[in-house]
């Protein structure tokens, strides 16, 4: 299975007066990004059997906008456990229960969806997301250890595939470079 993981778009400031947390939407530059980001994975032939999000306003927005440019066969489905505090062995259940599926997206939040990069057993993985947090979780699933981090362009994915040999190796990414 191929995974992809994609941290919501640009969000309204946490901490903005009078919006909760769990209220925060896309600003209109996050609309506008996430939609060109999207037409960049359609063009990369992007197709998941389902996109599974967390509920929460920001990755709800984020993932209809994928569904819209990707047009997976599957249904958008809300996990509420891809939400902040969720429960990590729940989000792996929702994978396992999607197996047959060639490619799976998941849409959600950080530091979560480095907590799923951070499992050995996924066999092939593409993050999508921001600055500086993301490069540091490709960094990582990269050099195991070595404390180095992966910048990422805007836009640029890091895919990344393992193997039982050697689970955290990555592919070589047109998308990022190593820094230390």
């Amino acid at each position: 299975m191929k995974l992809y993981l994609v941290r919501h778009g640009i969000a309204v400031d946490y901490g903005t007066p009078g919006v909760a947390d769990h209220e925060r939407a896309l600003t209109p530059e996050g609309i506008r990004k996430m939609e060109e980001a999207a037409r960049g994975l359609r063009a990369l032939a992007i197709a998941p059997g389902a996109i599974l999000t967390s509920p929460l306003p920001r990755a709800a927005q984020t993932a209809r906008i994928l569904m819209k440019a990707l047009a997976p066969a599957g249904a958008l489905e809300e996990v509420r456990e891809l939400a902040p505090g969720g429960r990590r062995s729940d989000v792996y259940g929702a994978i396992v229960a999607r197996q047959d599926l060639a490619e799976l997206m998941l849409v959600g939040h950080q530091p979560s969806l480095g907590e799923i990069v951070a499992r050995q057993d996924l066999a092939e993985l593409m993050l999508v997301g921001h600055q500086p947090s993301l490069g540091e979780i490709a960094g990582d699933i990269a050099f195991p250890s070595s404390g180095a981090a992966l910048d990422l362009k805007k836009g640029g994915p890091a895919p990344s595939r393992s193997s039982a040999s050697s689970p955290r190796r990555a592919a070589p990414c047109s998308g990022c470079s190593r820094r230390a």
